[in-house]
């Protein structure tokens, strides 16, 4: 890692180097053809108005060149950008396997996965049949990457990972599973743009589910299903618009659903409102929940701990704290952090 950074660095700084360079030289024929437009201003002409002509003329004539030594620049960084698109474009895409199914499971055996050479996850092992599934564990213990792999968003993994005995990263898994996470993104247009991108449905039914999620009254007073929302919901708080997501999510109606980080850095209210609505959801869907704190899952069928990229712990909250292991400390942690906050 050390290493890498270094090489970074001397990369990083043979790029400024250059950028400097050109900049000077630029600068050097700028200011030195507009400081020799002066002189022959002044020593070629007895005409006032020629002389300021020429003077601001100059000027004018020399500093553009300068300015098309930053557009070089963005130039460059433009060709490398593409040149990363063109290569995503043109990757082979593997076909994946349209499966149909009749009962809604997932499990890892043995899994592992690694970003790089070093391996994040090594060798977990996990079911999740029913119910509300969490996930807890500090930051950089695996609980993302796990969310991640379930997506298909990484198949270099080893092991099995499977969604009711298929293997993920063989099959569509998008008709069965969702996603809630703290990074959904909704787009520039109108509330109802957005909501139709899980599955064209009535209004009716559109403002059935924003009233599930508790923010229909608030829809209503900034112009019902015909609110604008700008890109990345900039127009919204963090609570309205995670609630808007989860709203999304629900109208897609699949049969599992992964929730990761999706009540983080949002008020109180919003995040009890979110958890109250998974916890209904999870009454008849699978929910994976990964969550930053632990007291959203006290209430939870099954949670699994991770330290390192391992699974340290399993069982439900009372078993977990009957056990006084790492659930239990980091639980007593937070617990103690909200109490000294209030």
């Amino acid at each position: 890692m050390n290493v890498e950074s270094e090489n970074f660095r001397k990369i990083t700084m043979r790029v400024l180097t250059m950028q400097l360079n050109s900049i000077t030289v630029m600068d050097l024929v700028a200011y030195g053809g507009s400081a020799l437009g002066i002189v022959f201003a002044l020593t070629g002409t007895n005409d006032l108005f020629q002389t300021l002509f020429i003077i601001l003329i100059s000027a004018e004539f020399f500093i553009p060149m300068r300015q098309l030594g930053s557009y070089f620049h963005i130039a460059m960084n433009g060709m490398a950008a593409s040149d990363k698109l063109f290569a995503i474009l043109e990757k082979d895409i593997q076909e994946k396997q349209n499966v149909k199914l009749d009962s809604y499971s997932i499990s890892a055996q043995n899994l592992h996965f690694g970003y790089t050479d070093k391996e994040v996850l090594h060798g977990i092992h996990f079911k999740a049949f029913k119910g509300m599934i969490g996930f807890v564990g500090e930051s950089g213990s695996g609980k993302s990457t796990i969310a991640s792999l379930l997506m298909g968003q990484y198949t270099n993994y080893s092991g099995e990972l499977k969604l009711s005995g298929h293997e993920i990263k063989d099959i569509n898994i998008y008709p069965y599973i969702t996603s809630v996470s703290l990074e959904s993104y909704l787009f520039s247009g109108s509330l109802r743009d957005n909501l139709v991108m899980a599955k064209e449905v009535s209004e009716k039914e559109m403002n059935a589910v924003l009233e599930r999620v508790g923010i229909l009254d608030f829809v209503n007073e900034q112009g019902g299903l015909n609110m604008r929302v700008l890109e990345g919901g900039k127009n919204l708080s963090g609570g309205q618009r995670q609630r808007l997501v989860l709203a999304r999510a629900l109208l897609k109606d699949s049969p599992i659903y992964i929730v990761d980080e999706a009540t983080s850095n949002i008020d109180v209210e919003s995040e009890n409102k979110i958890m109250e609505v998974l916890y209904e959801l999870s009454k008849e869907k699978l929910v994976l929940c990964i969550s930053h704190r632990l007291a959203n899952l006290v209430n939870a069928d099954q949670i699994y701990c991770l330290k390192d990229g391992n699974i340290v712990e399993s069982g439900n909250h009372e078993e977990l704290i009957h056990q006084n292991g790492v659930y239990c400390e980091l639980f007593n942690m937070q617990e103690e952090l909200e109490r000294y906050g209030a």
